[in-house]
């Protein structure tokens, strides 16, 4: 008959073996990085809200909610909720990219709400460009992710979602145009007497009808100094067609720059 002692070593044995084993099987599991994709447009949507809130709190308590100190809470109300985006993984980097842009947006309001008094023509036209990259990004989640809303706050995103569906059409327009310029070659012709002729021939690529263009003819010398603006135009310039822009002047460049002074689209 064996001894309980002598036992004792397989006893002992047997109970590593299984501490081990419950050990190795409690260990949590590596669920990888915690990526924002699945929850970025309810942060969004929660940061809308939480602005909007604000400002209807201070709307109901009488106070003026266009001025400068409201507008910066405001703005701060909806990045203390998205901001934290800024920093999560994601797993779709066009989405994070956009995610990134929209916090860079509200910041850039907050910094114009520093750098000008809202009474200026300058913080109107630099408000209203922020606000039309800002709500062009809010048609784009609706559109490509589906971001929604509470019913409470459906009007007002409706009314977002049609400002920012108008600053992307226009923001495409403008790409467009700007693009089809940068692609014309102009030329410059020596017409004796001092005199020169810059012109270039160029085709509408896009689907937009263009009318009323205007361009900058740039005159830089040969050490790179612009000498003169010089412009040129047309009244029309129809998807398809051909166009000759032309410029006078008595700068003889060394090259020349030219870029969109004004234009419109065509009903």
């Amino acid at each position: 008959m064996k001894s309980r002692f002598a036992l004792l070593p397989v006893l002992f044995a047997t109970f590593a073996l299984a501490i081990g084993l419950t050990a190795c099987g409690a260990q949590p599991k590596d669920e990888g990085p915690d990526y924002a994709d699945d929850q970025a447009m309810a942060v969004i949507a929660e940061g809308l809200v939480a602005r909007s809130d604000y400002l209807d709190e201070q709307q109901e308590a009488g106070e003026d909610t266009s001025s400068a100190a409201h507008l910066t809470k405001a703005v701060q109300a909806e990045l203390d909720v998205v901001s934290p985006l800024k920093d999560r993984p994601f797993e779709d980097s066009k989405l994070q990219e956009s995610v990134i842009a929209y916090v860079n947006a509200l910041n850039d309001s907050l910094k114009i709400l520093e750098d000008y008094p809202t009474t200026s023509l300058e913080f109107y036209q630099k408000w209203q460009e922020v606000y039309g990259e800002r709500t062009g990004m809010l048609k784009t989640f609706a559109d490509k992710y589906e971001l929604t809303v509470p019913e409470r706050f459906q009007a007002t995103f409706d009314e977002m979602l049609a400002q920012g569906g108008a600053a992307l059409s226009q923001k495409e327009t403008k790409n467009a145009i700007e693009q089809l310029v940068e692609s014309i070659d102009f030329q410059k012709t020596d017409d004796g007497y001092g005199l020169f002729t810059y012109s270039g021939v160029g085709e509408n690529t896009t689907e937009y009808d263009f009318k009323d263009v205007g361009l900058v003819v740039s005159l830089y010398d040969a050490d790179g100094v612009k000498a003169e603006e010089t412009y040129t135009s047309t009244t029309s310039w129809a998807s398809g067609e051909k166009v000759k822009f032309e410029a006078m002047s008595s700068v003889d460049a060394a090259n020349i720059k030219v870029s969109v002074n004004y234009y419109s689209v065509a009903d």
